[in-house]
C-alpha cells in the first residue's frame, strides 16, 4: 500500500520536474512578477491570473489543458503547503539536475584519466565577478576530444594564490581526481599566467604536470592588435569604429539603408558591423563590411550632412572627411588584404576538437602566406595601390604624397615623391613587419610545448635518432606518475622497444591513414602501444583555446540578465548546465531520487 501511494505522489511531482527541465533546457526565465496564486479554482478549473506568474505556471497550466490527470489531481487534493510549485521546490529540482549532470560529466573526466582545466572570469550583471571552470579532456567512448563547462563560482579576490586555490578546491569539491591534471589554459592577464604569482604558478607548484598553455585565439588577437599600432592603420581603424557608432541610431541607420539600396543593390548586407573591444575576430567581419559598403556609407554621410540639426550634421561632415583621405583609402586596403587572410585562422582557433599541432600547423600557414606578400611587397602593394586609386577616383581624392618637412616625430616622414613608394615604406611594410613579428612571438611557447612530443609523431623519417631517444626518456621521465597509474609501466627499455615498434608501425601505414594528431591517436592501438597512446592522449588533451569558457559567458548573460539580476549561484549553475549540455539527458525520475535524499518532504518520494 505504501509503495503505491510513493509511486502515485512521484507520477504527481514528474510533470513539475518536466516543466523546470523544460525552462531550463531554453534557458527561459521560471518566474514571473507574482507566482503565489492556486493554479486551479474551487470549480477545479484554470484560475487566469491577474499579472504575469511566469512561464513555469503558465506552462503547468498549458499541461493541465492538454489533459495532464496526474499534475490537475495533485493540484487539486494536495495542501497548501504541498503544491510543490515554490521557488524552494525549483531551486532543489535545479539542484537536483546540477548534480547529475555533473556526475555525469566527472565520471566520464575521470575515466579519461588525464584533463585540462579552462578558466576565465568576467563581472556578471549584479556586478559580481564570475570564474568559469571548464575541462578538456578525451572521452573515449565517444572517440573525440571535449571541452565541456563544469560551474560558475563567484569570486571575490581576484588575485593568482586566491584564484588557484578557488580552482583546485572546486574541482576538488566536484570529485575530479588532481593526480591526472596536465594541463592549464587561460587568457594573458597577469593574474592568470604570471610566472612567479600567477594561478598557473601556484597550480603548477603543486603538480608539476599541469603545463599552462596561453589561449591561441588571444595569441593572434594579441598579435594583431600590436600590429595595428602603424599610425595610419590605428587612425583607419579608430574612424571606421567611429562611423560605425555614428550609425548606431535608428534614423541614421535608416539612412544608410536606403543609401545601400540605391548603390548596392546585389549586396545582401543591411548594415555595418560594430567594432567588439576583445573579440577580433568581429574586428576581421567589421573591416570586411565596412570595404563592401564603403560607397553606401559615404553617400549616407553626405546625405546626413545636410541635416538642419547642426551637431549630426557637422559630426557627418567630419567623418566623410575622413574617409575622403588618401590615407585612410591606403590603411583600409591593406587591411582587407591582411584579414582575408587572418580571418579563417581566428575563426579556427575558437574550435573545439583542436590539437595544439594543428593549431600551430595554421598558425605557420597564415604565417608564411603573409611572409610572401612580405617578400614581393612592391608587387603586391602596386596591386592595392592601383584599388586605391580606383577608390579614390570614384571619391574625388587627390592622390599624392603629404608634406613632409626635414624633422617629423609624430607620424611617417618617408622622404619621397612616389605615392606608392611612400605608403608603401611608410605603412604597409612596417605593418607586415609588426604582424609576422608578433605572429612569431605570440606561438612561441606553443612550438616549445608541442616539440616535447615531436618523439612521437614520425613524419619525416622513420630511423630513430638518439635526439629521439632523448626526447622520448624526458617525456618518459615527465609524465612517469600518471604512466604509472594509467597503464601497467614497467621500464623505460620496455617504451624504447614500443617507440620503436610505433615508428615501424607507421611506415606501414598509408600516408593519408593519419592527418592530425587527434586521428593518430584514435588509430593507436592502446593493447599494444599503451605507453604511445597514453602520451598521444595527453598531447591532445593540452588545452590550445579558452573559447569554451567564452561560450560558457555568452550562456550567462543570456541566463542572469537585468530582470533576472538577483538569480543565486545555485540557481544558475543549475540552469547554467542544463542549457549548455543539451546532449546529457536528465531522467525525472532520478531527480525526484535525488531530491528525496535531502529531507523530509509533505509527500513521500523515496521508494
Amino acid at each position: 500500500m505504501l509503495k503505491k501511494e510513493i509511486e502515485a505522489n512521484r507520477l504527481k511531482v514528474i510533470p513539475i520536474v518536466k516543466t523546470v527541465i523544460f525552462c531550463g533546457r531554453q534557458g527561459i526565465a521560471l518566474r514571473g512578477h507574482r507566482d503565489s496564486e492556486m493554479l486551479l479554482n474551487a470549480n477545479e478549473n484554470i484560475n487566469e491570473p491577474e499579472c504575469n506568474d511566469g512561464n513555469f505556471r503558465q506552462l503547468l497550466r498549458f499541461r493541465i489543458d492538454a489533459g495532464d490527470e496526474y499534475l490537475k489531481s495533485h493540484l487539486t487534493s494536495c495542501a497548501k503547503n504541498a503544491t510543490y510549485l515554490s521557488w524552494k521546490i525549483q531551486n532543489e529540482i535545479l539542484s537536483a539536475c546540477n548534480n547529475l549532470i555533473l556526475q555525469n560529466l566527472v565520471c566520464a573526466v575521470n575515466k579519461a584519466k588525464g584533463f585540462s582545466v579552462l578558466a576565465d572570469e568576467t563581472s556578471d550583471i549584479s556586478n559580481k565577478e564570475q570564474l568559469t571552470i571548464c575541462v578538456r579532456y578525451v572521452n573515449l567512448e565517444q572517440k573525440k576530444i571535449r571541452e565541456d563547462f563544469l560551474q560558475f563560482v563567484e569570486v571575490t579576490d581576484v588575485s593568482g594564490k586566491a584564484l588557484a586555490q578557488t580552482i583546485l578546491q572546486n574541482l576538488e569539491i566536484m570529485g575530479l581526481e588532481l593526480k591526472y591534471l596536465i594541463g592549464q589554459g587561460y587568457d594573458g592577464a597577469a593574474a592568470m599566467s604570471g610566472k612567479f604569482n600567477g594561478t598557473q604558478k601556484h597550480i603548477n607548484d603543486k603538480y608539476p604536470m599541469a603545463l599552462y598553455i596561453h589561449c591561441g585565439a588571444h595569441c593572434l588577437n594579441l598579435a594583431i592588435s600590436f600590429s595595428c599600432n602603424v599610425t595610419d592603420i590605428r587612425n583607419c581603424m579608430g574612424t571606421m569604429q567611429a562611423i560605425c557608432n555614428f550609425f548606431g541610431y535608428p534614423k541614421r541607420q535608416n539612412v544608410l539603408k536606403i543609401s545601400i539600396q540605391n548603390e548596392l543593390h546585389e549586396s545582401k548586407l543591411k548594415k555595418l558591423k560594430k567594432f567588439c573591444p576583445t573579440r577580433w575576430v568581429e574586428r576581421h567581419d567589421a573591416v570586411l563590411v565596412f570595404h563592401e559598403l564603403q560607397p553606401a556609407v559615404v553617400d549616407a554621410l553626405n546625405e546626413i550632412s545636410t541635416w538642419k540639426d547642426n551637431e549630426t550634421s557637422a559630426l557627418a561632415n567630419q567623418l566623410s572627411s575622413s574617409i575622403h583621405q588618401l590615407r585612410f583609402q591606403v590603411a583600409l586596403l591593406i587591411l582587407v588584404k591582411v584579414f582575408s587572410i587572418s580571418a579563417p585562422l581566428s575563426k579556427f582557433l575558437q574550435t573545439e576538437n583542436l590539437d595544439l599541432e594543428s593549431a600551430l600547423e595554421f598558425a605557420d600557414m597564415t604565417q608564411s602566406t603573409i611572409k610572401q606578400i612580405r617578400d614581393n611587397a612592391n608587387a603586391e602593394f602596386e596591386k592595392i595601390f592601383k584599388e586605391v586609386e580606383d577608390v579614390c577616383s570614384s571619391f574625388d581624392i587627390t592622390v599624392s604624397v603629404p608634406r613632409t618637412t626635414s624633422r617629423q616625430k609624430n607620424r611617417s616622414n618617408v622622404m619621397n615623391n612616389n605615392p606608392i613608394e611612400y605608403y608603401r615604406i611608410s605603412t604597409f611594410i612596417p605593418f607586415l613587419d609588426n604582424f609576422l613579428e608578433q605572429l612569431h612571438g605570440r606561438f612561441l611557447e606553443h612550438r616549445a610545448k608541442l616539440k616535447n612530443f615531436n618523439c612521437l609523431l614520425p613524419k619525416t623519417s622513420k630511423q630513430i635518432s638518439e635526439e629521439t631517444f632523448e626526447d622520448f626518456k624526458i617525456l618518459f621521465n615527465f609524465y612517469t606518475d600518471i604512466l604509472s597509474d594509467s597503464i601497467n609501466l614497467t621500464s623505460l627499455e620496455m617504451g624504447y622497444g614500443e617507440l620503436k615498434l610505433w615508428y615501424n608501425s607507421c611506415a606501414f601505414k598509408s600516408p593519408n591513414l593519419s592527418s592530425t594528431i587527434t586521428e593518430l591517436f584514435f588509430h593507436c592501438n592502446p593493447d599494444f602501444f599503451p605507453l604511445i597512446s597514453k602520451l598521444l592522449q595527453i598531447l591532445i588533451t593540452l588545452p590550445v583555446t579558452t573559447a569554451t569558457g567564452e561560450r560558457s559567458f555568452s550562456s550567462l548573460r543570456r541566463l542572469k540578465n537585468y530582470l533576472r539580476n538577483t538569480t543565486g549561484q545555485m540557481r544558475l549553475n543549475g540552469l547554467a548546465v542544463l542549457n549548455i549540455h543539451q546532449d546529457i539527458n536528465v531522467d525525472p525520475s532520478m531527480i525526484i531520487d535525488e531530491m528525496a535524499k535531502t529531507s523530509k518532504r509533505r509527500l513521500n518520494l523515496n521508494l
